[in-house]
């Protein structure tokens, strides 16, 4: 993916912050040329947080 392919995929995506998120770091991860973590016992892109 290059710069411009980014910019446009996400500069008027209607998509909230959480909605786009992961989508987001994937495309992040493409540009970069960088694997994307898809280790489950150490990488989560969302994990619950408890209330005390």
């Amino acid at each position: 993916m290059t710069p411009a392919q980014f910019i446009a995929l996400w500069q008027s995506n209607p998509l909230s912050e959480r909605a786009g998120a992961q989508g987001h770091f994937d495309g992040l991860c493409d540009l970069l040329g960088m694997d994307k973590p898809r280790d489950p016992d150490h990488y989560w892109l969302e994990r619950g947080a408890g209330k005390h």
